[in-house]
């Protein structure tokens, strides 16, 4: 697991970057939730089990997960 302060949410949560420059597609079930997220978020980025979102990005600032695949 990694922790990686978040940069920026964009379109409406469909995607969000991280200061270390990576890319994730959130999955749309999680858009609502990762749109209340905030530029000083602290995420911790861990592998989940599902087959297209493969990851898990958990807001350590609030407690909440949400899962995302990386783009970049």
């Amino acid at each position: 697991m990694t922790t990686i302060m978040l940069n920026e949410v964009m379109n409406d949560g469909e995607k969000i970057s991280l200061m270390d420059g990576s890319l994730w597609l959130v999955n749309p079930g999680d858009m609502p939730t990762v749109c209340t997220w905030i530029s000083t978020a602290e995420i911790e980025v861990s592998t989940s089990n599902d087959s297209v979102f493969n990851y898990t990005l958990t807001n350590k600032n609030i407690g909440v997960s949400v899962m995302a695949m990386r783009l970049s």
